[in-house]
C-alpha cells in the first residue's frame, strides 16, 4: 500500500497542507523544509496519481479567468483558447473571459486583486505592464494560484509560464527584412507603444540589430502610439508631414489599419516600404493591396491553444510545463503567401 500526504506530513512534523505544497511546486514552505519534504517522498516511493486527480476534478469545479486588455491580438487569442475548452468539456471547468480598456493598467491590476476572494483556480493574463499590474500578478502567484502569461510577459515576476511569440527573433527578423526590401540607403521611422513589454522588446531587437542586418538603413525617427484609432492616424499623419524623407515604417504594435490609413492619406501609399507584426484579416488585405509589404506573424492561434492547454493540464493532472517559456514560431507573410 502507498504511502499517503498524512502519513508523510506526520513524519515531517508538518501540515498535510504542506506536504501537499511540495507535492505541487508552490510556495510557502522553506527552502530547508521543502528538501526534506521532498527526501521523504522519494525515500517511501511516493507517487501522484495524475489519473485519480483528473477523476476527482472531474467532480470538483473550477473557475479559470482569462484577463486581456482589448487589444488586437484578444480576439485570436481566445479563438484558440475555445477550441481547448472543447477538449476539456468532460470536468467541471467554468472559464470566464475578462477585458479591459488597454488604457486602464489600474483597472486589470485590481481585478486581479479581486480573484482569490472568488476562489479562481488559474489565470491566462495578458499584463499590461505596469509596476501594479507585475505586484498584483505576484501576489496571485504566492497564493498558490498558478498565472500563465501570454503574448506578452511581466519581468521578474514569478508565474507558471510565459507562452508567445520570440519577440527577440521578430525584431532581427523586421530588420533583416528591412534590408532586403531597401537594398539603398533609407530613412526609417519606427511606429510603437508602451505598457506591453512584447512590443518594447520587439522595438530593441530590431534597433539593436538593424546596423548589423542592414548597414545602409538609418532609423530617422522613434514614434510613440496609444492603442488607439485616433492616436495612430494623428501621430503617423504628423509623423509624414514633419519628416517627408521617411522610406520605410516598421510598425511594433497595434493600430496597422490606422497607420496605413494615414499613409494612404498622405499620398505615400505604395511609395513607403511597411513592415508590421501579426496576420489578422485586415492585415492580409493591406498586404494584398500593397499597402504592408510583409508581416511577422507569431500565431497567436497556437498561443492562445497552447496557453490554455498547459494551465489547465497542470491543474487536472499536475503537470508542469516543460519550459517557462514557451515560444511558438515566427513566419514571414508577403503578398504572394498570406
Amino acid at each position: 500500500m502507498s504511502v499517503t500526504l498524512q502519513q508523510i506530513a506526520d513524519m515531517a512534523g508538518v501540515h498535510k497542507s504542506t506536504v501537499d505544497k511540495v507535492v505541487h511546486n508552490r510556495p510557502g514552505v522553506s527552502d530547508a523544509k521543502r528538501q526534506m519534504i521532498k527526501n521523504l517522498l522519494k525515500e517511501n516511493g511516493y507517487e501522484s496519481n495524475p489519473l485519480a486527480k483528473a477523476l476527482n476534478y472531474q467532480k470538483k469545479k473550477m473557475k479559470v479567468v482569462v484577463v486581456m486588455p482589448e487589444v488586437d491580438a484578444m480576439p485570436f487569442l481566445r479563438q484558440g483558447m475555445e477550441l481547448v475548452q472543447q477538449d476539456f468539456n468532460s470536468f467541471n471547468i467554468e472559464v470566464i473571459y475578462h477585458t479591459m480598456a488597454f488604457s486602464d493598467p489600474n483597472g486589470q491590476a485590481a481585478y486581479l486583486r479581486s480573484l482569490e476572494k472568488e476562489g479562481v483556480s488559474g489565470v491566462v493574463l495578458l499584463p499590461i505592464e505596469t509596476p501594479e499590474v507585475a505586484e498584483a500578478a505576484a501576489e496571485l502567484n504566492e497564493k498558490g494560484i498558478p498565472v500563465i502569461t501570454i503574448n506578452s510577459d511581466l519581468e521578474q515576476v514569478p508565474h507558471l509560464c510565459f507562452v508567445g511569440q520570440d519577440v527577440t527573433q521578430a525584431g532581427r527578423t523586421a530588420a533583416r527584412i528591412m534590408g532586403l526590401l531597401l537594398p539603398n540607403s533609407a530613412e526609417l521611422a519606427v511606429i510603437s507603444s508602451r505598457h506591453m513589454r512584447a512590443v518594447k522588446q520587439r522595438e530593441q531587437s530590431f534597433l539593436d540589430y538593424l546596423p548589423q542586418a542592414a548597414p545602409n538603413l538609418h532609423v530617422n525617427k522613434l514614434e510613440l502610439i496609444e492603442e488607439n484609432a485616433e492616436s495612430a492616424y494623428q501621430n503617423t499623419a504628423a509623423l509624414l508631414r514633419e519628416h517627408p524623407e521617411l522610406n520605410a515604417i516598421l510598425i511594433t504594435c497595434g493600430e496597422v489599419s490606422n497607420v496605413c490609413r494615414a499613409i494612404r492619406d498622405s499620398e505615400r501609399a505604395g511609395k513607403m516600404t511597411v513592415v508590421c507584426y501579426e496576420r489578422y484579416p485586415v492585415i492580409a488585405e493591406l498586404l494584398k493591396q500593397g499597402e504592408v509589404d510583409a508581416t511577422i506573424s507569431g500565431d497567436l492561434g497556437d498561443q492562445g491553444r497552447l496557453a490554455m492547454r498547459l494551465l489547465f493540464e497542470y491543474l487536472i493532472y499536475g503537470r508542469k510545463p516543460e519550459s517557462d517559456r514557451m515560444l511558438t514560431r515566427n513566419e514571414i507573410f508577403l503578398k504572394e503567401n498570406i
